[in-house]
């Protein structure tokens, strides 16, 4: 549920992980993390909750809170050794209460990761910029915006809900980061199944129209200053093997594979920072029951993208930012209109001490999910929905 930048990221905080232990040191866990409290009020789209025959609550409270163990050390060898264990409240079974772990292992080599983490291609991704902390669950991407937690989400829409490359983001998989040259790191991950949780009850070997197994990616990240102006810019992609797709419309169906790609950069001068991201989907389908995708009325391909655009400013302690997020999928049918996601944001910031910030945040979300040519109103209602968001709270970081 987080997009994590290459300086704040568990893929290069090896180094610095609990403090500096001294040679052959017993790993010490430290705890930190962050929390939040927001109320909120959203606004439904008249037609959609008539269509649905339903009534919504309109002022929510909603909380985002995540307990964060780590700890290190270092080897008579020169090696650093560190782990990181995330603790997730709300939304998980108790049975499985962890949301990320990793154990790297990292030197002047750079640092390699493994466990259930965020990707290399999510370490080096660059977006638009925010402030308000855990505002609508971590900001414009991949929150409680996209997911419809405010303005409701009509029947789950498929657009991706980020502008970079994140595959399922609890995926285990190995990955690792170079140390910077000349203001270049490179990045690499592979994962066995891209939509995968950490340790699933069984592996997934079949999934939708849209899912594909192993996974491998690789990224190239510059930063840099430049007369005082400060430039980060990056690219990546992800190539994902076939894997069988028992959810498709015909027994024998296979999904044939896909291709991602990403780019995104930031510029910052005197307190402002602008940027952006683009990510592209491609995915491949096959059908071997004998029957083809034009007698099906189906696409042989499915296409997506996303892409978003910001700008911050930061001076002191306050901080504001305005962003636009920006997101489409195809669907099987050709006759079928894609799902989209568009979201205005606009926060806030003060904060009031160390690890204490007050923000606040408004935002407008439009969903529309594909519907068949010539459906009529209630159905095209129904899978519409759209509203203004209006939230404020304490985000914590310790």
């Amino acid at each position: 549920m987080k997009k994590l930048l290459i300086g704040t990221s568990a893929l290069v905080a090896a180094a610095s992980i609990a403090g500096a232990a001294q040679a052959a040191d017993p790993i010490k866990l430290s705890v930190g993390g962050y929390g939040a409290v927001m109320v909120g009020y959203a606004s439904q789209d008249d037609d959609y909750i008539k269509a649905k025959g339903t009534e919504v609550t309109g002022v929510d409270v909603k909380g985002d809170n995540e307990i964060h163990f780590k700890g290190s050390t270092t080897l008579d060898n020169g090696l650093t050794v560190s782990v990181k264990y995330e603790l997730e409240s709300g939304g998980r079974s108790m049975n499985d209460p962890s949301d990320e772990y990793n154990i790297t292992v990292s030197g002047a080599f750079g640092s390699i990761v493994a466990g259930a983490d965020d990707t290399a291609l999510v370490a080096i991704a660059k977006t638009a910029p925010n402030v308000g902390g855990r505002i609508f669950n971590g900001g414009l991407e991949e929150g409680d915006l996209q997911a419809g937690a405010y303005v409701l989400n009509p029947t789950g829409n498929s657009a991706p809900d980020a502008a970079y490359i994140n595959t399922s983001g609890d995926s285990e998989s190995i990955s690792y980061i170079s140390p910077a040259i000349a203001g270049f790191t490179f990045g690499a991950t592979y994962v066995p199944d891209v939509n995968g949780d950490d340790n699933p009850a069984q592996p997934s070997a079949s999934k939708g129209a849209a899912g594909s197994n192993e996974g491998y990616g690789a990224g190239l990240m510059w930063n840099g200053t430049v007369g005082g102006v400060t430039i980060a810019a990056q690219g990546g992609y992800l190539w994902a093997d076939a894997g069988p797709n028992a959810d498709s419309v015909t027994a024998g169906s296979y999904n044939a594979g896909r291709e991602e790609w990403q780019v995104g950069g930031q510029v910052g001068y005197a307190g402002f920072t602008f940027g952006g991201g683009y990510r592209d989907i491609s995915q491949d389908r096959k059908v071997t029951s004998g029957q083809s995708f034009t007698a099906l009325n189906q696409r042989d391909e499915l296409n997506g993208k996303a892409w978003d655009v910001g700008l911050q400013y930061k001076t002191g302690p306050y901080g504001v930012s305005l962003a636009y997020f920006d997101a489409s999928m195809e669907n099987t049918g050709k006759n079928v209109s894609d799902d989209t996601t568009k979201i205005w944001e606009l926060a806030g910031e003060y904060t009031m001490g160390p690890g204490v910030a007050l923000v606040a945040g408004v935002a407008h979300v439009d969903f529309e999910n594909g519907v068949a040519a010539g459906s009529n109103s209630t159905v095209v209602n129904s899978n519409e929905n759209s509203g203004w968001v209006v939230a404020t709270g304490l985000s914590l970081t310790f």
